[in-house]
């Protein structure tokens, strides 16, 4: 999780104010409109949530199978979360939390698990993915979402492949002779990258092949927004799945 490293090491060498002041400075956004399919939500600005003592958690399901729902320690956070659906962004506490997916109800197996320290104010994004191997067990991926204002003119992008086994997929869209993003495996998160505005359709392909594995049309990626695409699916049935956040200035 490259984008939290950065982060992490400065606030742990802490103990000095400007540094301090530094790190709460990356969670310093406003309000979050975020689109997925056909479903419009919004989240506070971060100075809110983090006077309150709480990030701000959303789950994407990139599980064929059909629903999930995701356990934060011994409590059930989301619940149902139906496949290649994005849920809003929800309030938990700032805390070390034990993620999990479980086979039932409390006292169930854990099929996956991810510990994660939550930064008061942060975004995170938990997605859910399928075994590499074994079909009892799961995956699960915590994104530090680093969301903020996007640089004028631009548009901000990242790619994550949900697509078990070895194989590395590079995405493409059309227009445009180098790929988006090159090599990408399994589970990993390609990190954050602005392009000009962009329109026209997504291929992901296998990293230096000219066979497709999954195109979404009509894809306009604006200037001022950040897009999550993720890659789902199955053999033979692999699928795009694009989030759309826009974030506001911190209020003044």
């Amino acid at each position: 999780m490259r984008n939290r490293k950065g982060l992490w090491t400065g606030c742990l060498l802490g103990g000095i104010v400007s540094l301090a002041a530094a790190c709460n400075e990356t969670r310093d956004t406003g309000a979050v409109t975020s689109r997925a399919g056909e479903k419009t939500t919004s989240a506070p600005p971060a100075e809110a949530v983090e006077e309150r003592d709480r990030a701000l958690v959303r789950v994407v399901n990139a599980i064929p199978s059909g629903p999930v729902t995701i356990w934060a320690g011994d409590s059930a956070a989301f619940s149902g979360v139906a496949y290649k659906s994005a849920t809003e962004y929800r309030e938990i506490p700032d805390d070390m939390f034990d993620f999990q997916i479980r086979s039932g109800g409390a006292e169930s197996e854990a099929l996956a698990h991810n510990r994660e320290n939550l930064q008061d104010g942060g975004h995170y994004t938990i997605v859910a993915l399928p075994a590499e191997n074994a079909q009892d067990e799961r995956n699960l991926r915590v994104l530090d979402d680093d969301l903020k204002p996007v640089t004028s003119g631009k548009a901000r992008v990242r790619f994550i492949n949900g697509m078990p086994g070895d194989t590395d997929v590079d995405l493409f869209i059309s227009g445009r002779e180098d790929p988006l993003f090159d090599g990408v495996n399994f589970k990993v998160e390609s990190g954050w990258n602005e392009f000009d505005p962009l329109s026209g359709s997504l291929t992901v392909r296998p990293d230096n092949r000219s066979t497709r594995l999954a195109s979404l049309p009509n894809v306009r990626l604006e200037a001022g927004k950040s897009y999550t695409l993720l890659l789902t699916g199955q053999a033979g049935k692999y699928e795009l799945v694009k989030i759309e956040d826009q974030v506001a200035a911190a209020p003044s």
